[in-house]
């Protein structure tokens, strides 16, 4: 790399070695956990020591997904390779000293089937550098080796079905033991996450033994809500098995199952309707309530005041169902029965009610134009008021906002949609088209981020916390 200039740091038994320039240090590809492949495939993450000259001078894999291209107008990144020994991270950070600056972890999303912690639009060098903090990127497993249900057809040692949960977990307690030889403060970590990786930091307040880990969240369109049921996920497994030709209890079969199998299975077993996948009963992956891996609700773990000393941001975006729409992967609604019967996924036999009064706030719209809506407040707005609001009634903190930017692109067809508030949160527009060069994006990309820079110092992002018919935060 030209300018960068080899530094090695010291912590616990190992010497990582890394790079150094005028932007800052960085230290790639650190193994947190034994590689999951083998006898491991499927299995909870494994702790594992790092020791002697350890190797952190490039990126190593990401999860093992279907990679798709992006429109020309979505954020921009470098790419990255996959492989199913992908449990590593990455650690950015203006100088590993002995500063003891706020530490956040990111955890990245893509629907639990992608996504991964480098080769994406982030500016990390950037964003540590302006925020004088240290950001942390773990890749963790995602699909059906991270997610895939498999106790009830496999036995107690498979019984953790949150493996790509376990595995962020793993990263915590590496970026715990380790963090300050990177100048960082073990004692001041808050986890920032969107969709996918939201909804998994969300999940954590359903784990037991994790609250000296970190200290607050700062949730993107991902609240403590979307947790699926054991007989759900097992019901997906057992499809899953069945057309992968891999009969109940075949550890060999199971292990010997070829990558690419896997992730063509597992497009075939999940829904692809944004409402199917995230309703009560949907074919979806994403955190299982399995009393393994996750011991309750994290919305009874909130309830029970476990977490009241953490505090959480919430948030969301006006049209996240927006996205589905404009890349053509949900079918236009073509009768007010089809509406109601996907409203009814979520409200059952209140359906009805709630299209009436969807009609009153906004008259004369389409029935596309109503199911987004709606399905863009059942699956992020409301469940992430219901998380603050657990939060509060057990004598917590937390703060909303609602990200209402949107593109001038196609007159604005695109609408504030999922994820787009992700990078003006970590503050650089450089590789998002959409927002490239507009004074008002780059004035409220600075606003964003200095509010997570603010949180993650002091747990103040600035404004007022949430109560019940209270305040929140617009970006727009």
């Amino acid at each position: 790399m030209s300018g960068a200039s080899v530094v090695d740091i010291a912590s616990r038994e190992a010497v990582y070695r890394g790079f150094r320039d005028q932007s800052g240090d960085r230290f790639l590809g650190i193994r947190y956990a034994a590689p999951p492949v083998g006898a491991l495939r499927f299995k909870a993450p494994l702790r594992f020591e790092n020791r002697g000259l350890v190797d952190a001078t490039r990126h190593r894999f990401a999860p093992p997904q279907a990679v798709r291209s992006a429109p020309a107008w979505a954020p921009q990144g470098d790419g990255f390779e996959t492989g199913e020994d992908c449990l590593n991270l990455n650690v950015h950070t203006p100088a590993a000293d002995n500063a003891r600056r706020p530490v956040i972890v990111h955890a990245f999303g893509g629907g639990f089937q992608g996504g991964a912690a480098h080769g994406s639009f982030h500016n990390e060098a950037a964003f540590t550098r302006n925020g004088n903090v240290v950001l942390v990127r773990p890749n963790m497993r995602v699909g059906a080796l991270g997610f895939l249900h498999l106790g009830e057809a496999f036995g107690p040692d498979y019984a953790s079905a949150n493996r790509g949960m376990l595995d962020f977990i793993a990263a915590l307690r590496w970026v715990h033991d380790n963090i300050a030889a990177f100048g960082g403060d073990p004692d001041n970590v808050t986890l920032a996450g969107m969709s996918s990786g939201s909804f998994t930091i969300a999940a954590l307040f359903g784990v037991d033994g994790l609250a000296d880990l970190y200290r607050r969240v700062w949730l993107m369109s991902g609240p403590a809500s979307r947790i699926i049921a054991p007989e759900t996920a097992t019901a997906l497994t057992a499809d899953f098995l069945e057309r992968a030709g891999v009969p109940p209890g075949d550890e060999a079969a199971l292990r010997a199952l070829p990558i690419d199998t896997i992730l063509a299975v597992q497009e075939q077993v999940l829904a692809t309707h944004l409402g199917e996948r995230n309703a009560p009963g949907g074919r979806t992956f994403g955190i299982v309530l399995d009393g393994a891996s996750l011991q309750r609700h994290p919305l009874d773990g909130l309830a029970s005041g476990r977490f009241r000393d953490h505090r959480i941001v919430a948030g969301w975006a006006r049209d996240e169902a927006r996205m589905w729409y404009a890349f053509g992967m949900m079918p236009e609604v073509t009768s007010r029965a089809a509406l109601l019967a996907s409203i009814a996924r979520f409200d059952g036999a209140g359906a009805g009610a709630s299209l009436a009064a969807l009609e009153a706030e906004r008259p004369g719209l389409s029935f596309t134009q109503y199911e987004e809506i709606f399905l863009s407040r059942a699956i992020y707005r409301e469940p992430a008021l219901r998380t603050l609001a657990s939060h509060a009634a057990a004598g917590g903190t937390g703060f909303a906002y609602e990200f209402a930017w949107v593109p001038a692109f196609e007159g604005g067809r695109l609408g504030a949609a999922h994820g787009s508030d992700e990078p003006f949160v970590f503050g650089d527009l450089s590789r998002v088209p959409l927002a490239r060069g507009d004074e008002t994006a780059e004035a409220l990309a600075a606003r964003m981020s200095g509010a997570l820079f603010a949180y993650a110092r002091s747990g103040d992002c600035g404004w007022q916390p949430y109560s019940a018919g209270g305040p929140m935060a617009r970006f727009d």
